[in-house]
């Protein structure tokens, strides 16, 4: 039964003074839930006045560009000075240079790379490009300096040489001066906008959060009340009635895809009640025809015993008390049908037996892992000598290298047994049997065929029930559960067991198990 849910259908009772938490009504806690996206537009209207607030600084980052230019525009000057005057010292010395051409160049070239692939202002790029052509003249008249042997006074490039300096660090210093300009432009603009950004954002916010309010008070009554009366319909529901309600869908949001979901979940539940009662009526019915099975059976095992039980009784009677006024030949027949009777009671006791045997094989056994050959030639080694006075061939086949099986050492080998003893039981003098057993896959084939007397094809659909009994088998006398028997240990190893016959031309049964341990072994053991 659904339970009822009581702090659903009793929230109006419920006091919205604020001293609890989640024991208020629907449409209280949704509210509250409704409070959360608020809260996060605070947080985040909080943190973009800290965020507008750093927007200045943010511009400054956003003008690296700028400071990067500036800052290898005055690396190139540094570098530009620096050789100049080294020059200007060699030269006042009257000495050979020994400048480094490779080291000054690599100086020199790198940081106007850098004010190349960082133009972002007007004019800067003029600049850029008349820098770069004095870099390609200087870097010859400094190949010539530095290879020169006269004095450097002398040398007609040195003049040049320091104009050129000159008017490279004049144009390093108007790219330090754009540059310092743009971002002073850029750093008052950006201040404003943050000024401007802020006042915005501030009555923006204000507006989103009291409209957000407004909206989850309204929302949060018109959500309680459907999913309010989806409570109430659901309390009215108890499993197992057969009768289930069909909740009225009044929307189409989440609360109208809930009731859906719950009118599917009752009409399964309507039809897997059905399900069950007819299950229950089958299972009624199944109990019925098996009582009635029973019956039948108590009924012709008893006429099945009370006949040789009469027929041994006479036989003996009579040799009992006229003995020696019989003729030998009657002695003989006699004594020949006192031992059939014995022999049809005996087979009928064994058979009898084996009902108190089929609860011990209905529980399955810790199994073990075995060679399978070694085990076929065990459970058929007592048959072997029967067959031999029955003058009856019995062969086993087991291929070699054929892998160990797990199986339950105590009920698997009735299955051999029983279905070799059938097969010698209603098999003929100069019959033949065969006992094979090979591995396709995954699995193990076992196969018993016999040229015996075979089964009639309306006994074939129910020669695996309990309790079933042929007119071929009372004739023999037996009552035919052995056959019942090997299916549930064939099943209980989790593989399945066929047959084919034709009468007059033997049978044939076809099973098979996994190699390996299966998951519905272990769970109906009980590991």
């Amino acid at each position: 039964m659904i339970e009822k849910p009581d702090h659903i259908i009793n929230s109006k009772k419920e006091k919205d003074d604020g001293s609890g938490s989640w024991g208020y009504s629907i449409r209280f806690k949704i509210f509250i839930v409704s409070l959360l996206p608020t809260l996060a537009l605070l947080a985040a209207a909080l943190l973009n006045h800290q965020y507008l607030s750093l927007l200045g600084e943010s511009a400054e980052q956003i003008l690296s560009m700028n400071y990067k230019s500036i800052r290898s525009a005055q690396q190139a000057r540094k570098m530009l000075e620096e050789t100049r005057n080294q020059f200007l010292e060699q030269a006042s010395r009257r000495e050979r240079s020994v400048l480094v051409l490779s080291d000054i160049l690599k100086e020199l070239s790198d940081p106007l790379m850098i004010c190349n692939e960082n133009i972002t202002e007007a004019g800067e790029q003029e600049l850029t490009e008349l820098l770069l052509k004095d870099y390609d003249h200087y870097e010859k008249v400094v190949h010539s300096l530095v290879r020169a042997d006269v004095d450097l006074w002398l040398n007609e490039d040195f003049a040049g040489f320091l104009t050129l300096t000159a008017d490279m660090v004049a144009r390093l210093d108007d790219l330090v001066a754009i540059n310092e300009e743009a971002m002073e432009r850029a750093e008052q603009k950006t201040r404003v906008l943050a000024r401007h950004a802020q006042r915005n954002v501030v009555v923006l916010f204000t507006i989103i959060i009291t409209v957000i309010l407004a909206l989850s008070f309204f929302l949060s009554h018109r959500i309680a009340k459907p999913i309010i009366t989806l409570a109430r319909s659901l309390s009215n529901a108890k499993e197992g009635s057969g009768i289930y309600p069909q909740i009225n869908k009044r929307s189409n949001d989440e609360i109208g895809f809930l009731t859906d979901s719950f009118n599917r979940l009752f009409h399964r539940l309507e039809l897997y009640d059905r399900h069950r009662d007819d299950i229950i009526a089958a299972e009624k019915e199944k109990v019925r025809r098996s009582e009635e099975a029973k019956g039948r059976f108590i009924a012709d095992i008893s006429h099945q015993l009370k006949t040789p039980m009469t027929s041994l009784s006479m036989s003996i009677g009579l040799l009992h008390e006229r003995w020696e006024h019989l003729a030998r030949d009657k002695r003989a027949r006699l004594l020949e049908t006192a031992q059939e009777d014995s022999t049809r009671l005996s087979n009928l006791i064994n058979e009898l037996v084996d009902i108190s045997r089929l609860e011990a094989m209905a529980r399955p056994h810790p199994k073990e892992t075995l060679d399978v050959g070694v085990v076929i030639k065990e459970c058929l080694a007592p048959l072997l000598k029967q067959a031999e006075q029955k003058e009856v061939a019995l062969q086993i086949e087991v291929p070699e290298g054929l892998p160990k099986l797990t199986i339950d050492s105590f009920r698997f080998p009735w299955v051999i047994t029983n279905l070799a003893g059938n097969a010698l039981r209603y098999t003929d003098s100069g019959g033949c049997i065969q006992f094979s057993v090979n591995r396709r896959g995954t699995r193990f084939y076992f196969k018993c065929s016999d040229t015996g007397s075979g089964i009639a094809p309306q006994y074939l659909p129910r020669i695996f029930d309990r309790f079933t009994q042929f007119s071929e088998r009372g004739e023999s006398g037996t009552i035919g559960l052995g056959l019942a028997i090997v299916k549930d240990i064939i099943e209980q190893h989790g593989g399945d067991i066929q047959v084919e016959s034709s009468p007059g031309k033997g049978t044939t049964f076809i099973f098979w198990i996994p190699a390996e341990e299966e998951e519905s072994y272990e769970k109906s053991v009980g590991y």
